[in-house]
């Protein structure tokens, strides 16, 4: 039921147009789940969301980073599906192992990023190659996704929500209506 209900929100998702015309001068999102191919279950290059969607844990990062990385990692894994969790160990940002120390450290290693649901407030990937920087509307397009991300909430019903950051947080004060 699960891996139906999730299918259904990445084909919605696939749908979605909002953000893309949020598009100003240097200022664009790609929308990586038009295409997405459900034979590979991984629509993220962090997660193979299909397989943790019993998860007591969810973390909410911002945004996925840019596109053109996604894609080589994608690439990468439909070349040999076998090698997804060497291909996670080499994506460049630190915030991956930053995040394995804590969540090994803060559950006496109960928890790893293995058994961890990991999602973003913004479920398309940045034009170029900048992980930083003003080149999206950060706000509009969390809000926009909130609902995205609401039905992830829904589907996995995890125990505890982890927020990486304003943009995760101003999403869920969204979805469960407080003020930050």
């Amino acid at each position: 039921m699960k891996n139906k209900s999730f299918q259904e929100l990445i084909h919605d998702m696939g749908k979605c147009n909002e953000c893309l015309n949020l598009q100003c001068e240097n200022k664009s999102l790609i929308n990586i789940y038009k295409d997405y191919n459900f034979s590979i279950n991984i629509p993220s290059i962090w997660t193979d969301w299909f397989n943790r969607l019993n998860s007591d844990i969810m973390i909410i990062g911002q945004d996925w980073g840019p596109y053109n990385d996604m894609k080589k990692f994608y690439n990468l894994l439909n070349a040999d599906k076998s090698n997804w969790k060497e291909l996670i160990e080499s994506e460049k940002s630190s915030t991956i192992r930053m995040l394995k120390n804590f969540i090994s450290e803060s559950s006496n290693k109960k928890y790893s990023l293995d058994n961890i649901y990991i999602t973003n407030a913004i479920m398309c990937a940045r034009q170029g190659e900048n992980y930083r920087g003003n080149n999206i509307d950060l706000k509009k397009s969390t809000l926009n996704c909130s609902k995205y991300l609401l039905r992830q909430i829904e589907i996995v019903k995890p125990k505890v929500i982890l927020t990486l950051g304003y943009f995760p947080l101003l999403s869920i004060s969204k979805i469960f209506g407080f003020e930050i």
